[in-house]
């Protein structure tokens, strides 16, 4: 399965739902502490870098804890 970038405000949640969904068998949080925009622009920065699938949205809740995650390997 191809590699996936997203973001959370509960990322290691969100990390479990794709190991479990895809198979992925390795994780890591990129980034913490930041803002709705700022995370949706490192979700599409490290995606085009890691070239990870990735689905930009969700409700911007104006909490400044968004994480961008990398899950990848695995089936």
């Amino acid at each position: 399965m191809a590699c996936r970038v997203g973001m959370s405000t509960d990322p290691q949640e969100r990390i479990d739902y794709w190991k479990r969904e895809e198979g992925h068998t390795h994780s890591e949080i990129l980034a913490n502490g930041l803002s709705y925009s700022a995370a949706q622009r490192r979700e599409r920065e490290e995606a085009e870098r890691l070239r990870c699938r990735h689905h930009p949205g969700g409700v911007d809740n104006q909490r400044r804890n968004w994480s961008v995650y990398h899950v990848w390997g695995g089936r």
